[in-house]
Order: structure tokens, then sequence, then C-alpha cells
């Protein structure tokens, strides 16, 4: 089972959205995921607690706060722009 973090600025809006939306992906692979959602100032906790296979952020997140982790940017969830290339890195990760 793979772990994923989607997390966002502040309010969780976005991420409840990217993290949506890379669970309709997943249905259509044999990848299994857990998902967990926090703001970017939690992204350090989660990391060391849930221990994610990837972090998908919707905005600028300091690659830091990932301590190794993979970190695929979200933001096209949001926008709507480059949404396949995105889900295929997404995708790409979690399946090594």
């Amino acid at each position: 089972m793979k772990k994923v973090l989607v997390c966002c600025g502040s309010s969780m809006i976005t991420s409840s959205i990217a993290l949506n939306k890379v669970k309709e992906a997943l249905k259509s692979t044999d990848i299994k995921a857990e998902f967990s959602q926090c703001k970017f100032s939690e992204v350090p906790s989660k990391v060391d607690n849930f221990k994610p296979d990837i972090i998908i952020p919707t905005g600028a997140l300091d690659e830091k706060m990932a301590k190794g982790t993979p970190v695929v940017r979200g933001t096209c969830f949001i926008t709507g722009v480059g949404v396949k290339e995105t889900l295929d890195k997404i995708l790409e990760v979690l399946a090594d």
C-alpha cells in the first residue's frame, strides 16, 4: 500500500480537490494507496509520522520540508493545465 500526502497552504480546500483527482486516477491502475492531507506547515511532522511515498502540494512547497520524499506539484489540479503530465509523474513515482 502506497502512502500519498496531499497538502496546501491553509484551508485544505485545494488539497481536497487534488486528493479527489488523484484518487480517481488511481482507480484505473493496480496501485492501492492510503491518503492523508495537511497544511504546508504540517508537512515535516506528517513526513515523520505518516511516512508518505509521495507529497503532492497544490502550491510551492519548500523541498526541505519533504525530507527527501518525492514531491510532484499538484497546482494543475486547481488550474486544469498539465493534469495528464502531472498524473503520469505521480503514477511513475508510485509504481516504483
